[in-house]
């Protein structure tokens, strides 16, 4: 499969794109290539992009006062990922966007983005729908982290990403669960 091919079969699962639309869009992306442990953003910088995963595996995460790593968003191929705040606002980013696995992606400039909204209104109701579906995805989270045991929120994960309990450490998706990876091994013997 061609990356081409990841890029638009993603947009076709919600609206149509034209031959000229696809034109329009792989020509305003920039491909780019990260190695296991680059970032792709750090913490800080303004970085106004978004980016497409072709391949590889990305996490986004913060590190708090105490050093402690906070997971808040997993990305594999055909996922979105950036810090949303440094892409609309240019504003400095509060997440590091790190690659895990080694990584190609498309990126795209808010400016670029903008434009192609403007070119491309399916290309604008796209993002709406896949913004609408993450809300209501991290809302879910949000409610299960404040409902839920520990051992509820690890099964629900690996119930609903089976893929990612896979492709990533313990250590990120107990980060992700909001616990420690030693009480996470816990929960997983304790299952077993």
């Amino acid at each position: 499969m061609s990356d081409q091919t990841l890029l638009i079969e993603s947009i076709n699962k919600h609206v149509e794109l034209s031959e000229h639309d696809i034109m329009l869009l792989i020509g305003s992306a920039r491909k780019r290539r990260f190695k296991k442990g680059q970032f792709i953003i750090a913490e800080g910088a303004a970085i106004r992009k978004t980016h497409f995963i072709l391949k590889g595996a990305v996490v986004a995460f913060f590190i708090d006062n105490n050093a402690t790593e906070h997971l808040i968003q997993f990305a594999i191929e055909g996922w979105w990922i950036s810090d949303i705040q440094s892409y609309i606002a240019g504003k400095p980013a509060l997440l590091n966007l790190q690659a895990i696995e080694d990584v190609e992606l498309y990126e795209f400039s808010y400016e670029n983005m903008q434009q192609l909204h403007k070119s491309i209104p399916a290309l604008e109701s796209y993002f709406l729908i896949i913004t609408q579906n993450a809300f209501a995805t991290f809302q879910e989270r949000v409610q299960h982290n404040l409902s839920l045991s520990a051992e509820e929120r690890y099964l629900n994960f690996k119930a609903k990403y089976p893929k990612l309990v896979l492709r990533f450490s313990q250590k990120w998706i107990a980060s992700y669960l909001g616990m420690s990876a030693e009480f996470l091994s816990k929960i997983k013997k304790r299952l077993v």
